[in-house]
């Protein structure tokens, strides 16, 4: 049954019963009939197959996952190797403010429990790494949470929600956001990137038009800019400012407030599975005392993802 699921993966990830089989080397009729007996198993239809390719049903998406999470298992078990005795490498991305931030302050734990494991660490934007994922570049990449589903052998691992906050110099006496955004100098997030586009639509929304001053991609250097005076600017909460020194006034958005989700994502027929796992659980386990009531909104959050 293992060889089962591990071939409905191969079909998810390569589109077609015959790209799958020639990966496996499998004929597309073998494929076919593993299909349809994990199908009379199960008591499910796994694929629509009214399409040309094989697409996947609801039911089927839902089956996948349960399949990945299974093989990987079974990986763990075949591998059968102490944590300490584990030998390779681990290509990892990260966005920059999740690479400073939160990887570089879990990598001592996780090379003490992986002394023989070599991270290779990747910095770049989300659209930059996922692609990376996919093309099987790196194993596994820390970023912003896509606005489309992602499909095939890509799996996401939730870790969690950013609130976007109104960043002010430290000499900044007004606290009022609408006030601040017209009245001050705004430094933008780039509209063209995930978190910049969110941050664009709640302007739009608001109907609020603030000075533009300057624009870029880099929170880091927005919060820099920030510190030195030059303007006000709304970011995702994150650790890396605070890492880098930059002295900033967080304001919150209140009700307004919107947020977006950081996690793993990974390809689940690759060899490092398992260590990405490990990455996230010491990720996650990181987060964690930040978990608390600055990070726990009253209100109901708006979860935005791009």
């Amino acid at each position: 049954m293992i060889n089962y699921l591990q071939t409905l993966a191969a079909v998810a990830r390569y589109g077609t019963f015959v790209a799958a089989g020639d990966r496996l080397g499998l004929t597309q009729s073998a494929v076919s009939i593993q299909m349809r007996r994990l199908e009379e198993t199960l008591g499910i239809q796994l694929f629509d197959r009214s399409r040309r390719t094989a697409v996947l049903t609801e039911e089927g998406r839902r089956a996948l996952g349960h399949a990945e999470k299974i093989v990987e298992l079974f990986g763990q078990m075949v591998q059968g190797v102490d944590d300490a005795n584990l030998t390779g490498a681990l290509r990892a991305g990260a966005i920059t403010t999740e690479l400073i931030g939160n990887v570089v302050g879990v990598m001592a734990a996780f090379r003490a429990r992986f002394p023989n494991v070599e991270v290779h660490l990747t910095p770049g934007a989300s659209t930059e790494l996922l692609a990376m994922v996919e093309k099987q570049q790196i194993d596994c990449a820390l970023i912003v949470k896509p606005a489309y589903p992602l499909e095939g052998a890509l799996h996401w691992r939730p870790l969690r929600q950013e609130p976007f906050v109104l960043i002010a110099p430290p000499r900044e006496t007004r606290r009022d956001a609408a006030w601040l955004l017209a009245n001050r100098p705004f430094i933008r997030y780039d509209r063209r990137s995930h978190g910049g586009s969110l941050v664009e639509r709640f302007l739009k929304r608001k109907k609020y038009a603030p000075r533009e001053a300057i624009e870029t991609d880099s929170i880091e250097a927005i919060g820099l800019l920030v510190a030195r005076g030059l303007g006000i600017s709304i970011l995702p909460r994150t650790a890396a400012l605070q890492v880098m020194g930059a002295r900033v006034q967080e304001i919150g958005l209140g009700v307004d407030t919107f947020y977006r989700e950081i996690g793993l994502v990974e390809r689940t027929d690759n060899p490092r599975a398992a260590l990405n796992g490990e990455l996230w659980l010491a990720l996650q386990q990181a987060a964690a005392p930040a978990a608390g009531p600055r990070g726990r909104p009253k209100t109901k959050p708006k979860v935005e993802r791009n």
